[in-house]
């Protein structure tokens, strides 16, 4: 899939020759500190592929950034789901729907980089779409997660 061809998350997906910069901020928080922990961490994953693009380095750089991240969401949507089934939250099959979207897309992404090799381009894109999707997902579904958790006083800390 040609990285002009990722797949948007709502509309906020935009090809751009900058990078998006996310940065943590409360407005991220799901009140949960085990999951605010991880999305923290994803999104300093984020920007080590923001900085492997930015300061040019090479190609082996690049893979390894983009390689932590792909590897890194797949731990995130194990621990959110296993959550979720653990606590029987009603909106677990939609959310696993979400996740699987998102999963498709990087199988798709990653077959990608391992094809062509890790390019500045394709770390762009992948960059530019994860960060627009996980703040879209944190704001309208995680957020969900995290009422639904702290109704029912459950804890998940790290």
């Amino acid at each position: 899939m040609p990285p002009s061809m990722i797949p948007s998350y709502g509309n906020t997906f935009m090809r751009s020759k900058r990078m998006r910069k996310i940065q943590w901020d409360e407005s991220l928080s799901i009140g949960v500190p085990l999951i605010d922990d991880q999305h923290k961490k994803w999104i300093q994953c984020l920007a080590d592929v923001t900085a492997a693009v930015e300061l040019v380095q090479g190609p082996q750089r690049i893979a390894e950034a983009i390689g932590f991240l792909l590897d890194y969401t797949r731990t995130h949507f194990a621990t959110e789901e296993k959550a979720m089934a653990d606590n029987q939250y009603a909106g677990l099959a939609d959310h696993q729907a979400k996740h699987e979207q998102l999963r498709k897309t990087l199988a798709d992404l990653e077959d990608e980089y391992k094809e062509e090799g890790a390019t500045h381009i394709l770390a762009e894109s992948i960059g530019n779409f994860m960060a627009n999707w996980l703040v879209t997902h944190i704001k309208e579904v995680d957020l969900k997660f995290g009422s639904f958790l702290r109704e029912k006083g459950v804890v998940l800390a790290l």
